[in-house]
């Protein structure tokens, strides 16, 4: 009887864990979206600076007025998440932490842009990379995980060059770190959510 009981308590406990899991991989998948709002917005600050440069424009810079705009809107979409998601996971926990690791690494790289010169966009790639490879771990996503790497490659290609190539680079960097596999995650999200609401979370891996 007690083994009974026992495999019955085993059993509800792996049924808990395995709707805790299904529920992290589903707030993670739908945020694909966060991939495409500042993979296009760090895309067109790139291509929109390198513009202005080429034209002779004598604040080029102002191309990167799109980052705030980026951030107002995700603090809005990032209360509003938060307020709506239902159940919390340790893995939810830990990308919270990587997250902040990220923003960390990313605003002292900005921060010393003065200093490091010519450095500060291969080590935003760098971070990128950081990034995109331990979320597409987490979630099983090679995509972002390919991404991660191609960031890391185009880092050091980016230290042999001049800043207008090095926006190119970074510009490519967001485009296949970030806005194809975010289309990818979308893509798929679109396609399991077709099937059924239940099946739209068993399909995503």
């Amino acid at each position: 009887m007690e083994n009974e009981k026992s495999m019955m308590s085993n059993e509800e406990s792996l049924r808990i864990i395995r709707s805790m899991i299904e529920s992290t991989k589903q707030d993670l998948r739908d945020n694909g979206s966060w991939f495409l709002l500042w993979g296009w917005l760090v895309f067109i600050a790139c291509i929109l600076h390198y513009v202005l440069m080429e034209v002779g424009y004598e604040k080029p810079y102002l191309a990167w007025m799109l980052m705030p705009v980026g951030g107002i809107i995700s603090f809005i979409k990032g209360m509003r998440e938060e307020k709506s998601q239902k159940v919390k996971t340790h893995l939810d926990e830990f990308m919270k932490h990587v997250l902040v690791a990220f923003l960390v690494s990313l605003f002292i790289v900005l921060g010393f842009m003065s200093k490091l010169g010519l450095s500060t966009y291969p080590l935003v790639m760098m971070v990128y990379g950081f990034w995109l490879y331990i979320s597409g771990g987490a979630i099983n996503f090679r995509p972002l995980q390919i991404g991660g790497i191609i960031n890391w490659v185009l880092t050091i290609a980016a230290f042999f060059v001049g800043f207008e190539l090095q926006l190119l680079f970074l510009g490519m960097a967001v485009l296949l770190g970030y806005i194809i596999p975010g289309y990818i995650l979308r893509n798929r999200y679109n396609k399991a959510a077709k099937l059924s609401p239940n099946n739209a979370k068993e399909s995503y891996v």
